[in-house]
């Protein structure tokens, strides 16, 4: 049979249509319903991840509170305690040289939310109350069209004690199990009851808006009790109740546990087993959001508030000091249409993440602290840097206001022998490439070369006074002082003085 041309292919052609004219009608108005189906086929159709990114992502900043550095992947821990945050880091942007601006968690995430350093926020040892003045990423997207959540169990962040979280439209707050039993033994931080209100919270929000959601997981904090299937499988050398609690971390920095008759490497495999169960809570927030469909169109941003000692520098958990142990911070952002994967070297603070994060959601107009600037806007930031080793001449900033009274009249109590001088001692440090500058409220001065002495050992303060000088009168120009009202006099609820004793913060 010959071959003959459709009716369409005639009309184009220009041939006479009589013949043809009902075929090519009929063949035009069908691809004109499927040009106009087009659009939507082409939605359906697509493959995850393939879609442009929305002018609003989600935005989702997850804090691993108390999660040091170097126990990561990020960080170059090679012993796979976090597979999660490894996958997340090998699909996103690590910054490596990431730095807390506080020892602990009120003023590092004030410092987030505001992007401030302690002393523009003001909140410290002996000002717990957050002033709502300041402006809050929360409250910026809240008015940019977002819908704001925030889940946590650490009682620093509850708003009958700091306010913190000022600007979040949702906070919830799940229990400490049995917290008072968390200063000699074992408990739930927290972590899995905020996994399950965040599901129901998925299950329930209004799909059309955009979120930006906060989740801190308490659960790498003191004390260290990893899970049952994770010691039968690491930890079977140990016994099935070995915990380091609060009460013998007060009683070593008290003086009592002489560091050499330490099993520190016991203490640091526990402290280990809590980080990967902190992954394993991360692990289950990134299903939730595949689940849910909203992970491909979501801005993920996971870090720590600070660190931890564990022996070093004579210290347990992370009050008294102002070291590289606690400041230095795993930083992980999976922003793929904003960030090139890959490794980079440049120094960055946590404060850093206020202006990352209004970014990210397009706002515009709002005033930076002069301190921060956004992760996607530095020189580079949009090429690979993976296997860069420069680390930038920026100037990192760290302020602690010194062990809280309570502490350290409970340090000596166990000790009535223990000088209670460094337990008191409040810090400013400041870092410039490889040298570190720690400055004591007592006028007790350190320097120190991190590249040569990363255990930062070696105080060289005498043979650098230039440096010594030229990093003191930065670190003076960055910091601005507040003077806040002392936390004494301000009432706190019962309930939040019971946590926070549960913790070892107050005594």
């Amino acid at each position: 049979m010959a071959y003959e041309p459709s009716g369409f292919y005639l009309l184009m052609r220009g041939n006479k249509p009589a013949r043809f004219c009902f075929p090519a009608r009929a063949l035009l108005q069908r691809l004109v319903a499927v040009c106009r189906l087009l659009p939507v086929l082409l939605l359906v159709l697509a493959p995850a991840g393939c879609s442009e990114e929305p002018a609003q992502p989600n935005i989702i900043l997850v804090i691993l509170d108390t999660v040091r550095n170097d126990f990561t992947g990020p960080g170059g821990n090679q012993s796979g305690l976090t597979p999660q945050l490894d996958e997340l880091a090998a699909g996103g942007t690590v910054f490596r040289n990431a730095w807390a601006t506080a020892p602990w968690t009120l003023p590092v995430h004030a410092s987030i939310f505001t992007g401030m350093l302690p002393s523009g926020h003001g909140c410290n040892i002996n000002h717990w109350r957050f002033d709502e003045k300041h402006g809050t990423a929360a409250a910026i997207l809240g008015r940019a069209g977002y819908e704001t959540a925030a889940f946590y169990s650490n009682p620093w962040l509850s708003d009958r004690l700091t306010g913190v979280l000022h600007g979040f439209e949702l906070r919830r707050e799940s229990p400490l199990g049995g917290a008072i039993p968390m200063s000699t033994g074992r408990s739930d931080q927290g972590g899995a009851s905020s996994n399950r209100d965040i599901s129901q919270w998925l299950d329930q929000r209004p799909r059309p808006k955009p979120f930006f959601l906060f989740v801190n997981y308490l659960e790498a904090h003191l004390p260290y009790d990893p899970p049952a299937d994770y010691r039968e499988e690491h930890l079977a050398d140990l016994p099935l109740d070995d915990v380091v609690s609060i009460a013998w971390s007060e009683e070593f920095n008290a003086g009592l546990h002489p560091s050499a008759a330490v099993d520190w490497e016991r203490v640091r495999r526990l402290y280990g087993g809590d980080v990967n169960h902190v992954d394993r809570l991360l692990a289950g927030l990134i299903k939730m959001l595949k689940d849910h469909g909203v992970y491909e169109h979501s801005i993920i941003i996971v870090t720590s508030d600070h660190g931890e000692n564990l022996g070093e520098h004579g210290l347990m958990e992370h009050q008294y000091s102002v070291h590289e142990t606690l400041l230095s911070v795993p930083l992980v952002i999976r922003a793929p249409k904003r960030l090139m994967t890959g490794v980079r070297n440049e120094p960055v603070m946590l404060i850093d993440l206020f202006a990352t994060i209004l970014e990210s959601a397009g706002v515009r107009g709002e005033d930076i602290p002069a301190n921060g600037r956004s992760l996607f806007s530095i020189p580079g930031a949009r090429t690979n840097a993976a296997g860069g080793t420069d680390r930038g001449d920026r100037l990192l900033v760290a302020e602690y206001g010194g062990g809280h009274p309570s502490l350290v009249n409970s340090l000596r109590a166990l000790n009535p022998n223990l000088d209670p001088k460094p337990f008191q001692r409040g810090y400013g440090t400041v870092r410039r490439g490889d040298f570190r500058l720690t400055v004591g409220t007592d006028s007790t001065v350190w320097l120190h070369n991190t590249a040569a002495d990363p255990a930062q050992k070696v105080n060289i303060a005498r043979e650098h006074p230039q440096m010594v000088e030229e990093l003191y009168t930065a670190m003076s120009e960055a910091i601005r002082t507040e003077v806040g009202k002392d936390s004494g006099g301000v009432g706190i609820d019962a309930e939040s003085l019971r946590k926070l004793r549960s913790l070892g913060y107050i005594r």
